[in-house]
């Protein structure tokens, strides 16, 4: 593709995604939900320095239940923007994300352009980010994921980069920008397992120095950016905790078979949720085997797929759009996902592919215990637009396999 015909349609397709994100944001929106907690912990924070959250009201004594990258966000946002009394500076918040959102396309462009080495591609993923209806809407919320979206999409192309090219750089970029993930989104850490077998697996045709030195500085990159929380927590709380409490909370909801919206008590202490969620779990695989089989596999996985983060009710009304949006989101993700399959089966050999496919997988998995939110999805459906690349680049080249930059080789 000629580079000035690229150049148009990259912009063509950046400018409809800025009107789309302006013309769907409800710029007088209130509050609801976690951002009530957001917005209680950050005002917190400012007033008294004390950092914690409980949700909807303030929870007067520190505490570690979430990670604090989203909730410094805001912080910064409220100090640079400024706040009137308990009111966040909501529009600026979401022009900001709006702005996030846009820089995301762009590296999901980046990610394509170094895996497939194909423009229409790249700019065809580019638009399948621009153009969903999770990332035209989540600008809106006051919650994680917009933030968590450019850190998770840096990670991969950070991933992709590190398994082309050997400089120790990029793997402490890689390990930084992990630790930045996880601070805002912590779920997904036990990912880190995988990464550092990767380099082990895919790079020990080189000098098994070589190997130790690019673990070791991932390691260091992630250890740096998650010391400040670990040393926070043991001076603060008087303990030793890596993570964050809440996990409890999600994985009690979540342990209620076949049931959205189950009665749970969300002043329970996190600690005492966690107990009662694996003894619920633990009797229900006990008992009802099946039930809870199916629950925590295809029971769940079938409400992240066919649902839309955060809903479609700021676009349209009319139930068939709405049906029809929804039918083109489920052909593009299983078709995705059948390509992130394909990989696995296929391209075992091949470090950028099957590093990608490894972590569309434990992006998923590792969700499975918790409460059946859309919102955990959300970092999933660029992997499966990635998936969906791939088998247009095998098909591109009529034999198969795509043309790609090869990376590292096993």
């Amino acid at each position: 593709m000629a580079f000035k015909t690229k150049t148009i349609i990259f912009t063509i397709l950046i400018v409809l995604g800025l009107l789309l994100r302006c013309y769907y944001t409800d710029w007088d929106k209130k509050l609801t939900g976690d951002e009530v907690g957001y917005n209680k912990m950050v005002l917190q924070l400012l007033h008294e320095g004390v950092y914690g959250y409980t949700p909807y009201v303030y929870s007067e004594k520190p505490n570690a239940f979430t990670t604090p990258g989203y909730p410094l966000f805001l912080a910064g946002c409220y100090i640079v923007f400024g706040y009137a009394g308990n009111h966040p500076p909501v529009v600026q918040i979401q022009a900001l994300q709006i702005l996030i959102q846009l820089i995301c396309a762009v590296i999901m462009y980046m990610i394509a352009r170094r895996m497939f080495a194909h423009t229409g591609i790249s700019l065809f993923i580019m638009a399948c980010y621009l153009f969903h209806p999770t990332f035209i809407l989540s600008p809106l919320y006051l919650l994680t994921e917009t933030l968590y979206g450019l850190f998770f999409l840096l990670f991969i192309y950070l991933l992709v980069r590190c398994t082309q090219v050997t400089k120790l750089r990029w793997f402490l970029l890689l390990g930084v920008v992990f630790g930045i993930c996880i601070l805002i989104r912590p779920t997904i850490v036990p990912f880190i397992v995988i990464l550092l077998a990767g380099v082990a697996v895919y790079g020990r045709k080189h000098e098994m120095a070589a190997v130790l030195k690019a673990i070791s500085t991932i390691i260091i990159g992630f250890v740096v950016v998650m010391l400040p929380w670990w040393i926070r927590n043991w001076i603060t709380l008087d303990k030793v905790l890596l993570l964050a409490e809440q996990t409890g909370n999600p994985l009690l909801w979540g342990s209620y078979p076949f049931e959205r919206r189950p009665s749970v008590d969300i002043n329970q202490d996190p600690a005492e949720m966690g107990r009662i969620a694996y003894q619920r779990i633990i009797d229900g695989f006990r008992n009802e085997f099946f039930t809870y089989l199916s629950w925590y596999s295809w029971g769940k996985m079938m409400i992240y797929i066919s649902e839309i983060f955060p809903g479609l009710g700021y676009m349209t009304a009319n139930k068939l759009l709405s049906k029809m949006i929804t039918i083109l989101h489920l052909i593009v993700m299983v078709i995705g996902l059948g390509g992130l399959v394909k990989i696995i089966i296929h391209e075992r050999r091949n470090a950028s592919y099957m590093m990608i496919a490894l972590l569309a997988v434990f992006s998923i998995l590792l969700y499975l215990p918790f409460s059946p939110t859309p919102r955990y999805f959300y970092p999933t459906i660029p992997l499966c637009f990635l998936g969906l690349g791939y088998l247009l680049s095998c098909i591109a080249t009529f034999k198969g396999r795509p043309n790609k930059n090869e990376g590292f080789r096993a």
